[in-house]
């Protein structure tokens, strides 16, 4: 059965962070390029919270170890572990500070809370990884890529434009609405998909729904603008075609939604 492992950065939506926590900037801290992609999210509040729901068996947390770093707690669905400390003397960068296997292949939802005070109370998030079971243990698994200009994405192309910025997603080509408008991906595995897009100022919330199940809501809204960041994942979807409908939500005039490409995943023996 092959083991999947999935990456997100900090600035994925997919990440809920209360408001207590905000984004790392050089301003605020000069070794903000030790970061994975030189990006981080903080807090420095007693009993801030940040949660991420995954389906899979483990899951590592990434983020440092430093000086003014102090004591979190972690949930994971019903189970409460820690508290961990994440205080360093020396400074510690794309270290996991968390981490759980041996989960049933499934959905779980973890949050983590800062339980620091005094001089050490932050606690970060810098990159997620999670390792999911997928299909059967002769399978293997194959993926590709589906460009935003691809004809399996369906756009209303009078409310569609080609994004400003366009020279920084990927292929040089991307579709950008302000518009409430939904863009449809139909596409055929027996697996995973992942949408990759923009977040930044100018973006706002957005919703996903896949094939005419939930619809979740989103927010792309960063302090500044990022690119290839991961606006939906789900993976052991089953054979057969899927639609994959998202849509612009947004909150106050304005805000758009910067589509760039997919990735799919199939099995095969």
């Amino acid at each position: 059965m092959p083991l999947v492992t999935n990456l997100i950065d900090d600035k994925s939506p997919l990440i809920q962070y209360d408001s207590t926590w905000l984004p790392g900037t050089s301003a605020d801290d000069q070794l903000e390029d030790q970061y994975y992609h030189g990006t981080f999210t903080t807090n420095n509040v007693t009993n801030g919270q940040v949660t991420f729901t995954f389906n899979g068996t483990g899951i590592w947390w990434y983020s440092a170890r430093r000086n003014n770093h102090g004591t979190f707690v972690v949930q994971v669905d019903d189970n409460t572990y820690g508290p961990y400390d994440g205080y360093s003397a020396e400074e510690q960068f794309m270290v996991p500070i968390f981490n759980i296997t041996d989960l049933n292949q499934g959905t779980h939802k973890l949050t983590l809370t800062n339980t620091g005070s005094g001089t050490t109370l932050y606690v970060g998030a810098d990159l997620i990884v999670w390792q999911s079971n997928v299909g059967n243990e002769d399978d293997q698994l194959t993926t590709e890529t589906i460009d935003d200009s691809d004809s399996r994405f369906q756009y209303q192309e009078s409310l569609w434009d080609s994004p400003s910025d366009v020279n920084l997603y990927s292929n040089g080509t991307g579709h950008y609405t302000e518009e409430q408008t939904s863009a449809i991906l139909t596409f055929t595995v027996r697996e995973m998909i992942t949408l990759f897009g923009k977040t930044g100022t100018s973006n706002g919330p957005y919703t996903v729904q896949l094939d005419g199940g939930q619809t979740n809501t989103y927010n792309a809204t960063a302090n500044l603008p990022y690119y290839g960041i991961t606006l939906f994942h789900a993976d052991n979807l089953g054979s057969g075609q899927h639609k994959l409908t998202i849509t612009n939500a947004p909150s106050i005039s304005g805000q758009g939604l910067g589509i760039d490409y997919a990735l799919v995943s199939n099995l095969s023996r």
